[in-house]
């Protein structure tokens, strides 16, 4: 019955705010995509780059346009990958809101 509850006020104060952002795995791929099911942009994400041989050269930040972030040609010499899941937001409003705008100033151990 508890746990029925905390799943109920959960559901209501995640529907109840303006905006919210999440993490939208995708670790060892190329790029992720943001979620479908709401107006998400994609905010953040690291990318670790490859040489020919694969091996580990360095890191980046990757390439998050819209609602995908990439790990490029331009950000990475040869290849990259990504080694954080992407942080993915609603594109909120109001000053309270957290956004891909401010996500970075409200969280930087994430970024």
């Amino acid at each position: 019955m508890r746990v029925a509850l905390f799943a109920v006020f959960l559901l209501i104060q995640v529907y109840g705010s303006e905006s919210w952002c999440f993490h939208a795995g995708g670790i060892g791929e190329y790029s992720q995509k943001c979620p479908d099911s709401g107006d998400f942009e994609a905010c953040f994400a690291r990318c670790q780059c490859y040489d020919g041989y694969d091996n580990p050269l360095y890191e980046r930040d990757a390439l998050c346009v819209m609602d995908t972030c990439f790990c490029v040609f331009a950000s990475c010499g040869e290849y990259g990958r990504l080694i954080t899941e992407p942080v993915c937001c609603t594109k909120g409003s109001g000053g309270a809101s957290i956004t891909c705008d401010n996500y970075c100033q409200n969280y930087p151990e994430e970024c």
